[in-house]
């Protein structure tokens, strides 16, 4: 009985072994260059400039998700752009474009699972981002006032990273957001390996 119950075991065992080995736990980004994976001034429509370009600081980190190594969270890094306009220019004059890096897709799932409490807040209406990365969520947020002016927000998780994509302007669509979010999520997929 014991040489059956060990053989047994050793059969547990390479099968563990094997399942391991030749389960994928998917793509992941290294933690090299994070800054490229964030939009670059040339992503943008003419006329942006960068206003910080960085490693994220406490304060780009807020509420829930303000500690800096939560789920195994290794680094984060974000692009802040802006160029001048009026109520009449077309498309954002404010962007800023963030990525913060896990050590595995879990951590990255369980961080994504804070934004709708962040981006879900009074005045704010989801709207449909299509496919984004493994999972996505956006909102839109009119403001009103002397000067009626529009913003998005757009979050998604990608393996190992989630990223988030803020724009304000006066004449801002989510076509607009959406074609930005892609140029990030493009930046996420190449670093991919």
């Amino acid at each position: 009985m014991r040489k059956i119950g060990s053989k047994a075991l050793g059969l547990a065992v390479c099968v563990g072994v094997l399942a391991a080995c030749s389960s994928s736990s998917g793509p992941t980004i290294p933690s090299a260059n994070l800054s490229k994976l964030v939009l670059q001034q040339t992503d943008l429509p003419r006329g942006f400039s960068a206003f910080y370009f960085g490693p994220q600081l406490s304060a780009d980190q807020t509420g829930a998700r303000s500690d800096p190594h939560r789920f195994g969270r290794t680094g984060g890094w974000i692009g802040r752009y802006n160029r001048g306009g009026s109520p009449k220019t077309n498309g954002p004059l404010v962007v800023a474009s963030r990525v913060d890096r896990f050590k595995d897709a879990g951590g990255a799932k369980r961080d994504f699972g804070l934004y709708p409490g962040q981006l879900e807040q009074p005045g704010a209406r989801k709207v449909d981002v299509g496919r984004l990365g493994d999972r996505a969520l956006g909102v839109s947020l009119l403001r009103t006032g002397a000067v009626r002016s529009a913003g998005y927000a757009i979050a998604w998780q990608d393996a190992n990273v989630t990223a988030e994509l803020e724009l304000n302007g006066f004449r801002l669509t989510l076509a607009d957001a959406l074609a930005l979010a892609r140029k990030q999520e493009s930046r996420l997929r190449a670093a991919a390996r």
